[in-house]
């Protein structure tokens, strides 16, 4: 194992459930952090009393503090021979790279709440950094999920796809949940099949070469006058796919309001 020192500054949620698969899967045994709430500690990273110390202290520092205190708690700070890895939402390379002085290796990251279980979807860009050096990155990011490289033009879809979907499914799992109980089934018992099914199903779908591939796995489960396609009438009336495409479309356009 190599022993990268990292760090974070602004050590919320996030940060934490970053650290936590950092030390699940053996990254690193020397993590830092600062965070202005006092109680943030929870045994993945020594906490120090100040971001300088972070940055002083790491070779790698996630940006990590809340969008629109960024700009005071990297005030005075110099990033210069640091890697700077920013998880903040809507902060372009362009703005990290102008709150962070002295910085010229510059990541962006997209993660989504499922970094708590070790499967977040994190896209990501860079700035200044060769291919040797993205190496680690990489490393980092799947640690805790999935790492995709993508242009940051697409920064805002990504928001919208796999930042805000998560919302959208489990409210999707609830629904499921509730019919249940609707007929019957305790909480638990509905929750887990429920769930399973849910996870089960989005492992059928991994074999998917093109949407009509998915088209298929759906008809494949609608006989003819069957229960499940009467099920599937309902979802038409409702214009289940466009809603839901109308959802992230929102989303979308909501991020890209913000980065304005």
């Amino acid at each position: 194992m190599k022993n990268y020192r990292i760090g974070f500054v602004g050590y919320g949620n996030m940060a934490k459930a970053i650290a936590s698969s950092f030390a699940k899967n053996d990254i690193s045994t020397s993590v830092v952090a600062f965070d202005v709430n006092a109680l943030a500690s929870d045994g993945n990273a020594v906490m120090l009393e100040s971001g300088a110390e972070v940055v002083a202290n790491s070779d790698y520092v996630f940006l990590s503090v809340k969008p629109q205190m960024a700009s005071e708690a990297l005030s005075g700070l110099d990033f210069s021979g640091k890697t700077v890895i920013s998880i903040m939402a809507g902060k372009k390379l362009a703005a990290v790279s102008s709150l962070c002085r002295g910085a010229k290796k510059i990541v962006r990251v997209m993660p989504n709440l499922c970094a708590r279980v070790g499967k977040s979807v994190n896209a990501y860009c860079y700035i200044g950094l060769s291919d040797d050096e993205i190496v680690p990155i990489e490393k980092f990011l799947n640690s805790f999920g999935m790492a995709v490289a993508l242009d940051e033009s697409y920064f805002d879809t990504v928001t919208g796809l796999t930042g805000s979907s998560p919302a959208y499914t489990f409210r999707y799992a609830k629904a499921l949940t509730e019919s249940g109980i609707k007929h019957g089934l305790s909480f638990e018992q509905s929750r887990d099949m429920a769930l399973y099914c849910v996870a089960a199903c989005m492992d059928v779908l991994k074999s998917a070469a093109a949407l009509e591939d998915m088209q298929t796995t759906i008809d494949n489960v609608c006989s003819k006058g069957g229960t499940t396609i009467e099920g599937i009438y309902k979802l038409n009336e409702g214009d289940f796919d466009n809603v839901v495409m109308s959802a992230i479309d929102a989303a979308i356009a909501r991020s890209e309001e913000l980065g304005k």
